[in-house]
């Protein structure tokens, strides 16, 4: 996703722009996010704020245009503890407190929050044919090292995620293990999120006739086969705060790998005479940052 949202803002610059992967973007990780964009808590002062504030901006704006997967969607987000702030968000009059009896048993704070809700699978196929509509090409080949990269362009992009662990190489980077249960929606219209607590935590994400169901982090798992005791522990943490899941039908698992990293790596780098821009480190925040470190990323790369 970070590669193609890059791709898409130097393509429709009119930079010619190939996009080298190795897997097609349904078999990325990015395929098996939930995902939201939101709610936002750092103001736009804040260097990481600002670039939070302007990708939920986009993500509203793709909200309304057809086809690119993305809709505004109510969610609900609790605590077992009192919050301790409330989220700026980028439109502060979304924002309200969750009363007690919309709190479900267990939890002891919360907030509504109206935030772009993102189809992955769908989001996936806009972004790849708005990268082409734009003149841009993209060929399955899978690199050893980036430099390869580098001999066959002047400037290259580093979205490679986990992947920059061994293509750059950079040791910071670590695998951070997510699986989800795709269900069929029993009539669910609004996403709940829970704080991540460890590697594990209950929240589902509505997309139409399915519900994402999640989730885990562990790190330095670089297993992508669903694990059957995690679905099942993902299933039994939902239907404890969702009835309507116990007879949901299970349409299928996706597990993906973040790249995890201290800080995010948005930085320019001169390697044999070819400009490259790294841009990866995300973690679990990609959707979140995407439009902004893409746009960044290619001023970077012709300014």
């Amino acid at each position: 996703m970070i590669g193609l949202t890059t791709g898409i803002c130097l393509a429709e610059a009119g930079v010619g722009t190939r996009i080298l992967a190795a897997e097609p973007p349904r078999r990325t990780t990015s395929y098996a996010a939930g995902a939201i964009c939101g709610p936002v808590f750092l103001s736009l002062d804040d260097p990481d704020g600002a670039r939070e504030h302007a990708s939920y901006a986009a993500f509203t704006e793709l909200a309304s245009v057809p086809g690119s997967g993305v809709h505004m969607c109510e969610g609900r987000f609790v605590a077992p503890t009192v919050m301790p702030a409330a989220p700026t968000i980028y439109r502060p009059d979304d924002v309200r407190l969750l009363t007690a009896d919309e709190l479900p048993p267990g939890y002891a704070s919360g907030f509504a929050a109206t935030v772009p809700c993102v189809d992955m699978p769908r989001y996936l196929d806009y972004l790849s044919g708005r990268f082409q509509d734009a003149g841009g090409i993209v060929e399955i080949r899978r690199l050893s090292a980036l430099s390869e990269a580098a001999q066959t362009a002047p400037l290259v992009a580093n979205c490679t995620g986990v992947g920059a662990r061994d293509l750059v190489p950079d040791p910071a980077v670590r695998a951070v293990r997510g699986q989800h249960v795709v269900v069929e929606n029993p009539g669910i219209d609004t996403v709940f999120m829970e704080p991540p607590v460890g590697a594990a935590w209950t929240g589902w994400h509505p997309h139409g006739d399915v519900v994402v169901l999640g989730g885990v982090a562990v790190e330095d798992d670089w297993n992508l086969d669903p694990d059957p005791a995690v679905a099942e522990q993902i299933l039994r943490r939902c239907i404890a705060v969702e009835p309507r899941f116990q007879d949901a039908g299970i349409v299928e698992h996706r597990v993906g790998l973040r790249p995890g990293r201290p800080t995010v790596r948005l930085e320019r780098e001169d390697l044999g005479g070819t400009r490259i821009v790294h841009d990866y480190g995300h973690g679990g925040t990609g959707v979140m940052l995407s439009w902004a470190c893409a746009r960044e990323a290619a001023a970077l790369l012709t300014t």
